[in-house]
């Protein structure tokens, strides 16, 4: 669990810096829901992230949440963006269907979150390393 509680602070900074510096905050007009949708994943996560590190009796329910969260909430934009790689479609405007790199970095971050939720439902809810 050692390793998913320092993924647990690197994943919230992806998530809430990474969507401010790809997007930018004027995205918010555009589509104000995608920009909530990961700064909440990465205030989840960084919640559950500090509640561990102070050995919190709420942590491990923090930590499954935030990670089946983040877990559930990566599964769309990459599925759908890399269904629209392979089809050579583009579905949305601002996610080019052969942009590969957004693909992969998609999934690479989808894969971080489901190995990290597994790895807390797998953990001892007493467990804090």
């Amino acid at each position: 669990m050692k390793i998913t509680h320092i993924m647990t602070y690197v994943m919230s900074a992806v998530f809430i810096v990474g969507e401010t510096s790809r997007r930018g905050f004027e995205y918010f007009s555009i589509n104000a829901t995608t920009m909530f949708e990961d700064y909440f994943c990465g205030l989840l996560l960084l919640t559950a992230a500090i509640l561990w590190s102070k050995k919190h009796k709420k942590a491990h329910m923090f930590m499954v949440a935030a990670w089946g969260y983040a877990t559930g909430g990566m599964f769309v934009p990459f599925f759908a963006h890399l269904e629209a790689f392979i089809r050579g479609v583009t579905l949305r405007s601002d996610h080019p269907h052969g942009d590969i790199n957004a693909v992969i970095l998609k999934g690479v971050i989808w894969g971080i979150c489901l190995v990290c939720f597994i790895s807390t439902l797998r953990s001892k809810q007493n467990q804090r390393s």
